[in-house]
């Protein structure tokens, strides 16, 4: 089933999904696939396998979550970005504040979004931030 146009030259994004929640992730990976041009490259359960996963997978770009046991998505994102500092990251967080946004912004995160944003505004704001430029 193909809810949305694929990008430009049948390209796609390969997303790695991170979230330790896994029924959440679950769903986030489940709804992500049913979009055209979203491929999941992979899932983490925290962000030490995120590291390693982004090694491995070789993913357009990153999804992740802010709170996990292991490692926060904000150490995360700054040890990928030591090995691949070209790769975004979009931040998808319950903590979604004005100060928590700052800090993962200046991290290196591409886009920042809040748990409760919709599909439609998520596969968006992933598909900007695969561009040279942040998402606002």
């Amino acid at each position: 089933m193909q809810n949305a146009q694929t990008l430009e030259g049948g390209m796609h994004v390969r997303v790695l999904v991170v979230d330790d929640h896994p029924a959440f992730r679950k769903a986030l990976t489940s709804a992500l696939r049913l979009i055209g041009d979203i491929e999941i490259a992979g899932e983490a359960g925290g962000g030490v396998a995120a590291c390693d996963q982004a090694e491995t997978l070789d993913p357009d770009i990153v999804l992740m979550d802010l709170s996990m046991p292991d490692l926060s998505g904000i150490d995360a994102m700054k040890k990928i970005h030591e090995s691949r500092p070209e790769l975004p990251v979009v931040i998808l967080t319950a903590h979604a504040d004005a100060g928590v946004e700052r800090e993962a912004r200046e991290a290196g995160a591409r886009g920042f979004l809040a748990k409760g944003t919709g599909l439609q505004d998520l596969v968006i704001t992933l598909r900007e931030a695969t561009g040279d430029e942040p998402v606002i």
